[in-house]
């Protein structure tokens, strides 16, 4: 069963009835996030897809007023034309805007840009009990109470439906372009170091098996392939039946690199970051990537996977759950929104 309110009160007044009859409802954007999280059975979607358009775009503020269901390459052309755009934002086909907030889904460009949290600067929600509210100003970020668009990025729909949100933005740079390296894991290392200090300030830093691979952005004569790298292509995510995130301390994602190509997993790693996402084929693969991780003190998400891999999407619970949990509680008092992605709370 599905749902595409054209309105805040719409969305309000599907949550009153949902809650009247003790259902459940899990948001749905272009669906390009949508296999994470454990399996939930009876439940209404509800999609932004009638949320779309560009409210406001003050290229002066570098600020830009969109509704949710507005899709991300469809904003990300509106901004080129004007000579901006959302770096920190992982751009594919056919996502928006909301569902690349509710999944917190940073882009590569995270080591120079930063988190795609520090790019929400105002967030319209409804939550589950039907209000309307509003949290951030549109062109500096304040916090009285709750943080509401931090809150939002990464939430995933477990504090309320996404209705509109107001985005930092950047100059776009006059040139751009990707390079690549080949050489053995020790090479690699050594060579992505280097990048770090690197005074052109490198956007993106990535290991792939074989492979580190570069972007440059600025002036036109700054974008020249460092020593020993070569023009290359932009590098495609890992395939595989399944997709998890892991995540560790900058410093200790050589350990991960190093774990993984034992394994032969195919894989894309953002150097200094602490990010890596790694294709499985099978969940016993999943287990030693787990461990490892949290023996490093980070965590190993299950983010794009068939059913069978998604009874334990989160492995070991952050030590803030029950801060969550009464977080959720605030929100949902009714306890109808988005059940498969409660970390650590009932499904």
């Amino acid at each position: 069963m599905g749902l595409t309110p054209a309105s805040d009160q719409e969305v309000a007044d599907a949550f009153a009835e949902i809650a009247a009859r003790a259902g459940t409802t899990t948001p749905i954007g272009g669906g390009t996030r949508s296999r994470c999280g454990t399996v939930v059975g009876d439940t209404t979607f509800i999609s932004s897809g009638a949320l779309q358009g560009i409210v406001e775009h003050v290229p002066a503020e570098l600020t830009a007023t969109v509704r949710v269901g507005t899709p991300v390459q469809e904003l990300a052309a509106h901004l080129a034309e004007r000579g901006q755009w959302w770096p920190q934002a992982d751009i594919r086909d056919l996502s928006t805007v909301g569902g690349i907030i509710s999944a917190a889904a940073s882009g590569r460009r995270r080591l120079r840009y930063g988190p795609l949290r520090d790019s929400v600067l105002e967030v319209v929600l409804v939550t589950g009990d039907g209000r309307v509210v509003r949290g951030g100003g549109p062109t500096v970020k304040g916090v009285a109470g709750y943080d509401l668009p931090r809150l939002m990025v990464g939430a995933r729909g477990t504090l309320g439906f996404l209705t509109q949100v107001t985005l930092k933005l950047t100059p776009l740079p006059p040139a751009r372009a990707w390079f690549s390296l080949s050489d053995d894991t020790t090479a690699r290392m050594i060579a992505a170091r280097a990048l770090i200090g690197d005074p052109r300030r490198p956007t993106a830093i990535v290991l792939s098996p074989g492979h580190v691979h570069v972007e440059l952005a600025g002036a036109p004569e700054d974008v020249a392939p460092p020593p020993g790298f070569q023009p290359a292509d932009e590098p495609i995510a890992p395939i595989g039946a399944a997709v998890v995130d892991v995540g560790v301390p900058a410093n200790r994602l050589v350990d991960v690199i190093e774990q993984v190509e034992a394994m032969g997993l195919p894989y894309l790693a953002q150097f200094g970051v602490g990010v890596c996402q790694v294709a499985l084929s099978e969940l016993a693969e999943l287990h030693p990537l787990r461990a490892l991780a949290e023996g490093l003190g980070g965590h190993t998400i299950v983010a794009d996977a068939p059913d069978a891999f998604r009874t334990d999407p989160w492995g070991r619970l952050p030590d803030g759950v029950g801060i969550m949990d009464r977080m959720r509680r605030a929100f949902d008092p009714y306890g109808i929104l988005s059940p498969g992605h409660r970390v650590g709370g009932a499904a």
